[in-house]
């Protein structure tokens, strides 16, 4: 069975590759747009499927892995920023807060037209991070334009009093989950294409 992943994203597709989940790369066109901003959870769906579904002619066979995430903190939903004071902006609202990683997971199976639109969430208990330590992150961080701000897997890990739920979510492919749905559809590992 062929899992296409409806993104280019490198990242993204070595943590599929670290868990065996075998995929193929198909780059999504998809403008990032949903009427449900207000509702973090529609709203991830909403990307992770609109993202699946632009590439759904664009495959033959197989599943369509569609995947969005975003952070979520004081009822406010944080994408990418837009400059280096927005970072800053969004890295002082988690200081000393409890934030939620949540990804929209879509899948498509091309085979059946079944589609599965879910999400995965996971709590992440941040300390006080001090201006100093947001000044010395923006200068030594070549990814924080990401979602939120920041990436969790590097200098943000100094600051980390707790995790709760996946930690593949925080980085933005909640493998469990994809995993978890695959075999809803009679997937297992061994199922699946290599390149």
């Amino acid at each position: 069975m062929k899992l296409t992943l409806a993104s280019t994203s490198k990242f993204k597709s070595d943590i599929l590759n670290t868990v065996k989940l075998n995929h193929f790369l198909i780059e999504s066109n998809f403008e990032e747009v949903s009427p449900n901003f207000n509702d973090v959870y529609k709203y991830v769906k909403d990307l992770a499927l609109g993202k699946a579904l632009s590439v759904k002619d664009k495959v033959d066979s197989g599943i369509i892995l569609g995947l969005d995430t975003v952070v979520y903190t004081n009822n406010q939903i944080l994408e990418k920023p837009k400059d280096l004071d927005e970072v800053r902006k969004f890295i002082k609202l988690c200081s000393n807060n409890t934030t939620y990683v949540v990804t929209g997971v879509a899948l498509i199976n091309k085979n059946t037209d079944e589609v599965i639109n879910d999400y995965a969430k996971t709590k992440v208990v941040l300390r006080k991070i001090e201006d100093c330590d947001i000044e010395y992150y923006i200068q030594n961080e070549p990814n924080k334009m990401y979602a939120s701000g920041f990436v969790i897997e590097t200098v943000m890990s100094n600051f980390i009093e707790k995790i709760d739920g996946s930690y593949y979510n925080i980085l933005g492919v909640p493998v469990e989950t994809i995993y978890k749905h695959l075999q809803s559809f009679g997937i297992n590992l061994s199922d699946l294409e290599k390149k």
